[in-house]
C-alpha cells in the first residue's frame, strides 16, 4: 500500500474554497485513477486572521505501479484543480510513503539510466 500525504498551506480564509474545489473538481475522477481519499485534516484547528492553515489530505493507492498509473492518468480537470489551488495556497508539498517495515523494491529502469 502506498500513502500520499498532500500538505497545502493556505492563506487565511481559503480553506472552504479549496475544500469545495476538491469535492467538485478532483474527487469525482478518483476511482478511475485508483486513488482513494482516506482523511482530511487542518492545522491549526482554528481559523486565524493573521496565520495560514495547513490542509493535509491523506490518499491511498494499491502499490507503486498503481501510483505511477495514477500519475500517468492526470487529465485536464486534475491539472485545472491543482493550478487553481496553486493560486490560493502559499506552498504545497506531496509526500509519498510506504510501510517502513516492508522491503523496498529495487530500482531498475530509472536507476540504470542514471
Amino acid at each position: 500500500m502506498i500513502h500520499i500525504l498532500d500538505e497545502i498551506v493556505l492563506a487565511p480564509g481559503h480553506l472552504p474554497t479549496v475544500l469545495s474545489l476538491l469535492e467538485s473538481q478532483y474527487l469525482p475522477g478518483n476511482a478511475a485513477r485508483g486513488l482513494a481519499l482516506l482523511q482530511r485534516w487542518v492545522s491549526p484547528p482554528v481559523a486565524l486572521e493573521d496565520a495560514p492553515n495547513t490542509l493535509w489530505l491523506l490518499w491511498q493507492v494499491a502499490d507503486a505501479p498503481a501510483y505511477y498509473a495514477m500519475r500517468a492518468s492526470i487529465d485536464a480537470p486534475v491539472l485545472a484543480f491543482w493550478s487553481t489551488v496553486d493560486t490560493l495556497c502559499e506552498a504545497r508539498r506531496r509526500h509519498v510513503m510506504a510501510d517502513a517495515t516492508a522491503a523496498l523494491p529495487q530500482c531498475k529502469e530509472h536507476c540504470d539510466a542514471a
